[in-house]
């Protein structure tokens, strides 16, 4: 079953990405730009179809796309040839010629105020894309909402480990640390740490059931954690174990931590519409927090993906799912995820991203003159040579990470 979710997350991964070019094609189009070719795929050409102005081809490798303006690649550039007829019998200078006006078609020769709009449709319509994707998940999915109790139950004791030692069983419910109760995990962590590294009463509740009642509400429904039956029991702790990396005290148990209650809230399709907004923010501030983790060192660059590694993580997220309707809304929110991150990313002020395109059309609007071609083109080289193979970089951690390395 894994293949089949691998192959989702490409084809979902392609999709995002020919939306970004499509992004620049409508624009472009409802601008009067020349546009040569808009392509699905990158690589070796498949086949294409002609239209008035532009070829939309299908090409061999399945993730990417590009949407190709005329004179794009800076090929308007070139000395016009003369023509000999313009040589005089004997004259060893051209005729004077009035200066030729540059092709009104080349993507240069559009106003700035244009090529900005049509450079900014790309993320622009990735983060619409975001907001399409939770429309759907609010209006197909509704929204949950979880108490801030949790209960913990405990799923094994490791043997040899201290809760195994003192007589923690699967399914105990602790409720107490020397005595003192705590209903969520901050509160737990902070009784644990504070506890006798050598002398710790745990409280568990011991021979309980554990089930969930559901209940319509005007909103949509509540499902509350009911717990009946079981006697508490004291458990002594002669020591405790010690995270090395973290100080942490841990008691040697593999947990579960379970909402006390959680609310799922349906949603009319205007309300959907409406709070599409804001969870399309909330989606855009996690990523922007999440650069900043990487530029601050909170996180590490490990733990940046390349497309091998989104799509090994898309396929595995999906494949954990407990049913196939959890399945789809995982698929539909990482993808809304990935495309507002492809969109924040993409404008970010680098050269070869549409940030780094933008940054130069702004220079040309306050000196009212463009930077010089040349210039310009070998800055987006020289970014495109890195992010390329940052990408290859990325790829290769993937590859190995695959493969146990």
């Amino acid at each position: 079953m894994t293949i089949w979710y691998v192959l989702l997350a490409i084809l979902g991964l392609s999709v995002l990405v020919i939306t970004h070019e499509l992004g620049h094609y409508l624009m472009g189009k409802w601008l009067g730009f020349t546009i040569t070719e808009f392509s699905v795929g990158l690589g070796p050409k498949l086949f294409g179809i002609k239209g008035k102005e532009t070829e939309f081809t299908l090409r061999a490798l399945p993730i990417g796309g590009s949407c190709r303006f005329f004179g794009e690649d800076g090929l308007e550039n070139e000395t016009e040839k003369i023509a000999p007829e313009a040589f005089g019998d004997g004259e060893s200078e051209p005729k004077s010629q009035e200066p030729k006006k540059p092709d009104e078609r080349l993507f240069s020769a559009k106003p700035a105020w244009k090529r900005f709009l049509v450079v900014l449709a790309g993320p622009v319509m990735n983060i619409l894309t975001c907001t399409v994707l939770c429309f759907v998940m609010l209006l197909a999915y509704g929204t949950f909402r979880t108490s801030d109790e949790r209960t913990m139950i405990v799923k094994t004791a490791a043997e040899g480990s201290p809760a195994y030692e003192a007589g923690v069983l699967e399914g105990d419910i602790p409720v107490a640390i020397d005595g003192q109760r705590f209903r969520d995990d901050a509160a737990f962590k902070e009784l644990i740490n504070s506890a006798d590294l050598y002398g710790m009463d745990l409280t568990v509740l011991r021979g309980a059931t554990v089930d969930q009642k559901t209940e319509k509400t005007d909103s949509g429904e509540e499902t509350s954690l009911v717990i009946t039956g079981g006697t508490e029991t004291v458990l002594h702790f002669t020591r405790l174990n010690v995270n090395q990396n973290t100080g942490d005290k841990l008691m040697g148990v593999e947990i579960l931590w379970v909402a006390n209650s959680y609310q799922k809230e349906t949603y009319s399709v205007g309300k959907a519409a409406y709070m599409a907004f804001p969870e399309t923010w909330n989606m855009g501030k996690l990523v922007y927090e999440s650069l900043g983790m990487i530029l601050t060192g909170q996180a590490s660059c490990r733990d940046v993906t390349g497309i091998v590694g989104t799509v090994g993580a898309i396929s595995d997220t999906m494949e954990q799912a407990e049913s196939a309707s959890d399945a789809v809304y995982t698929f539909i929110w990482l993808m809304a995820l990935i495309a507002v991150n492809l969109g924040i990313v993409n404008l970010l002020p680098l050269p070869a991203l549409d940030g780094g395109r933008l940054i130069f059309i702004i220079v040309e609007m306050i000196r009212r003159k463009p930077v010089p071609p040349e210039k310009e083109g070998m800055v987006h080289l020289i970014g495109m040579v890195l992010l390329l193979a940052l990408m290859l970089a990325l790829t290769v951690s993937d590859v190995v990470r695959c493969f146990g390395g």
